[in-house]
């Protein structure tokens, strides 16, 4: 017998999915809430019952691309590395993958929060997380003495946090012909300008 809680689960797992969908394939208007109950087979009271409001449903899916890539355990594993040089290694490793769970729903989500305040909203909080994450992995390789000049703390971490961007990533992919979470060794060549790799 399946218990309530799994049916729970279930059900919402069916309107992120259709939510995904709908978000890819339109956008999120005034309409969207209907397509996505729509296409999860539920009404659109059990989306708000769910999710409480699109912003929520909004929140959801960004929380669900950040489960799936395990984002958060990686960061943390690459924090735990010693070394600062292999730490900021795993870090942009860790951010590819990110951006390499479902890019095309990413594509939407910053096009989308241009001009929507709720997604405006999300997109900014998880843009924070990521400046907190870049700036203690280069506070790091200032104590280790790995900026170059002419960079310091300020503009060494802005030049991370541009280089590891979902925008940059998403333009080199398309260049360059690679999957997202193959850009790694890319990136880091990039850092090269900022950051010195090998011991002097």
């Amino acid at each position: 017998m399946v218990r309530r809680s799994e049916q729970v689960d279930a059900t919402r797992a069916r309107i992120l999915r259709a939510a995904r969908d709908v978000v890819v394939a339109n956008g999120y208007h005034s309409a969207a809430l209907e397509r996505v109950a729509h296409g999860a087979g539920v009404t659109r009271i059990t989306v708000y019952r769910q999710f409480g409001s699109k912003r929520g449903l909004l929140e959801a899916l960004t929380d669900d691309l950040a489960a799936s890539s395990d984002v958060v355990a990686h960061v943390e594993a690459a924090r735990a590395i010693p070394d600062a040089i292999g730490a900021l290694t795993a870090l942009v490793h860790s951010l590819a993958q990110l951006w390499a769970t479902d890019p095309a729903l990413l594509r939407r989500l910053v096009g989308l929060a241009a001009v929507d305040p709720d997604a405006a909203a999300i997109i900014s909080g998880r843009e924070h997380w990521r400046h907190e994450q870049v700036q203690a992995f280069t506070e790091r390789l200032v104590e280790a003495h790995r900026i170059r000049s002419p960079f310091d703390r300020v503009t060494a971490t802005a030049s991370i946090e541009a280089v590891t961007a979902f925008s940059t990533c998403d333009a080199l992919a398309e260049q360059a012909g690679l999957p997202h979470d193959r850009l790694g060794e890319l990136l880091l060549a990039l850092l090269r300008s900022v950051v010195e790799f090998r011991s002097s």
